[in-house]
């Protein structure tokens, strides 16, 4: 989406300063307001939205005497193609717009380690040596937390073998390992979330053009920086309603719990430790628990501050539903600089994208589908397996359809064109995404040329 302060929304893009410079989503252009049509839906503008007829910041262009107004009114407007019901994409407005990416990549240089995964594709070779490595590192990770549970011990060093492994392949198998941080078990929670966060952190490292011994220093530190939980009341930790003041200051022992776990291991690098203790601390200053602020807080913790924050708002919690990859990454970009480290925010939206691999959503057709890869053309158009109900009522299910490729379809059929409506949150929809990715390894696998995949 488009975010800027109020005080600066009646300011040309090119003339707000870098604080408030907005990041445009891929669903979202930029526009000349001539170029507005009727069903298009406008996010924002040069004015502000209490100088304009409308009641909501937003509106659905419903009619001519609407689109008259921003013609009239506007110099410049930025509209969301996914909240349209129009789906023509107006030419870029030629207007200096800048686009933040501080980690000093290029963002629109498709080498570039940040845009990895846009390139990144699924096969024979990369899916299976995923699924193994994930696996592998899901039970060293259960193995792990177990030990504590039980006998109060902290063996890191298998754990550290599969963050290894995962860490020297990452690039290549980058997009079945994102795939795999979207499936989420209710029941498995601690394990699979740390699992998930080593796996982003490692993402965002190399986004960050971290050095490897670094790349997999922010994946131990993931893997870790829930240890203390395991020294909580499990009953307070899984609570679903809203926790008293005195729960709340039980639960946020657990970082230094975790810490004064490590702190004895002189295998771990201290960056590491001191990740564990930081990954509730805030840029401004009002984190837990030794409330330091951006002056003095180590890259590493604000890594992993990021990452944890949004596999935990993608997924089922006691006391949360899981929220779609779309609202996390606008809980953490509004949030950025205050809760968050802004450049990390920033760089994790470049790497994951508008739209990951493994992401479940509902097309404008109304058929459900899982999105196996952007295109680099059209992000607005993924190729996409189309899901298939099973059955009718309670416990019916989703199974594999056909693939389809929505930038090729849309090209060859613009007057039935299909694109994402909505991206749903993980595990919306009953079906098992491990199967269906090995599934579309082994189809991609046959596949003898592009032709193959389905356009129509």
């Amino acid at each position: 989406m488009f975010w800027s302060r109020k005080s600066d929304a009646d300011k040309p893009p090119e003339s707000q300063d870098e604080e408030s410079v907005a990041w445009l989503w891929d669903n979202e252009i930029l526009i000349e307001p001539q170029n507005l049509q009727v069903g298009h839906f406008v996010a924002r503008m040069d004015k502000r939205w209490r100088d304009t007829p409308f009641p909501l910041e937003g509106v659905m262009i419903l009619s001519e005497d609407q689109r008259s107004w921003f013609l009239e009114n506007c110099h410049w407007l930025v509209i969301d193609l996914l909240r349209s019901r129009n789906g023509y994409r107006p030419p870029r407005a030629n207007i200096p717009y800048r686009r933040i990416v501080r980690n000093r990549t290029d963002a629109e240089n498709p080498d570039a380690p940040v845009n990895m995964l846009r390139r990144a594709r699924l096969d024979s070779d990369t899916v299976p040596r995923s699924i193994d490595g994930h696996d592998l590192l899901y039970r060293r990770a259960g193995a792990l937390i177990d030990s504590i549970q039980r006998h109060g011990r902290v063996d890191i060093e298998s754990a550290r073998l599969g963050i290894r492994q995962i860490a020297e392949t990452l690039e290549h198998n980058i997009a079945a390992m994102v795939w795999l941080t979207r499936i989420k078990d209710v029941d498995q929670y601690t394990a699979e979330h740390c699992v998930n966060v080593a796996i982003l952190s490692m993402g965002l490292a190399r986004s960050l053009n971290w050095k490897p011994e670094e790349v997999e220093q922010a994946g131990l530190a993931g893997l870790l920086h829930d240890l203390g939980k395991t020294k909580l009341d499990q009953a307070i930790l899984n609570k679903p309603g809203r926790l008293t003041p005195e729960e709340q200051e039980h639960i946020r022992h657990h970082s230094r719990l975790g810490y004064e776990m490590l702190k004895s291991d002189e295998t771990i690098h201290p960056r590491i430790r001191q990740a564990v203790l930081e990954h509730h601390e805030r840029p401004d200053g009002k984190g837990y628990p030794l409330g330091r602020d951006r002056t003095s807080l180590h890259p590493l913790g604000s890594l992993v501050s990021v990452v944890d924050a949004y596999d935990a708002i993608t997924s089922f919690r006691p006391y949360s539903a899981a929220r779609s990859h779309h609202e996390a990454l606008g809980i953490l970009w509004k949030t950025r600089d205050r809760q968050f480290d802004a450049e990390m925010v920033e760089v994790l939206i470049q790497f994951l994208g508008w739209i990951t691999p493994g992401t479940l959503v509902r097309l404008t057709d109304k058929d459900h589908a899982v999105v196996l890869q952007a295109s680099a053309e059209h992000r607005l158009w993924p190729i996409v397996r189309k899901l298939v109900p099973t059955g009718d009522g309670e416990g019916a299910g989703f199974r594999a359809g056909r693939r389809i490729d929505l930038a090729e379809h849309n090209k060859a059929h613009p007057e039935k064109s299909i694109r994402v409506a909505e991206v749903l949150p993980d595990g919306a929809l009953d079906v098992d995404l491990k199967a269906l990715l090995r599934d579309e390894a082994q189809d991609v696998t046959d596949v003898a040329d592009p032709g193959d995949i389905d356009h129509d």
